[in-house]
């Protein structure tokens, strides 16, 4: 099931507003902030947890 609905999150790192159901790279950082696309590519050598 493809759920095309709109959730609208705003990126903890940029402020940017983006829809998180869209977006291809986005995610939740350790379940509670959003990281919008462009970020998440950006700082994608980050993620990586230790």
């Amino acid at each position: 099931m493809c759920d095309d609905s709109e959730k609208i999150e705003t990126c903890y790192l940029c402020g940017k507003k983006f829809n998180m159901n869209k977006s291809e790279l986005a995610y939740y950082r350790y379940d509670k902030y959003p990281i919008c696309d462009y970020c998440a590519e950006f700082y994608s050598f980050y993620k990586e947890d230790i």
